[in-house]
């Protein structure tokens, strides 16, 4: 976001989207005799939307940084 207000582009976001919650509850004995214990594991999704009105060639320019394991960027380019 700040690599493209630097190159003074339009932008709105980031607009923070719904988390989803992945919930799995586990059963802890393998064999299934004993009491009935569950493990309960849970993973959160957060989404963020951004978005860019600028050429597709600075748009390129701006995503092609450096990004975390673990983060998934996608880009879908409109024509307008």
């Amino acid at each position: 976001i700040s690599g493209a207000r630097e190159k003074e582009l339009h932008v709105a976001g980031p607009v923070r989207l719904p988390t989803r919650t992945l919930r799995l509850c586990v059963r802890k004995s393998p064999n299934g005799e004993g009491t009935n214990t569950f493990d309960r594991w849970e993973m959160r999704i957060h989404k963020r939307l951004i978005d860019l009105h600028s050429p597709s060639d600075v748009v390129k320019q701006i995503t092609s940084i450096s990004i975390e394991p673990g983060v998934e960027v996608e880009v879908t380019i409109a024509d307008v």
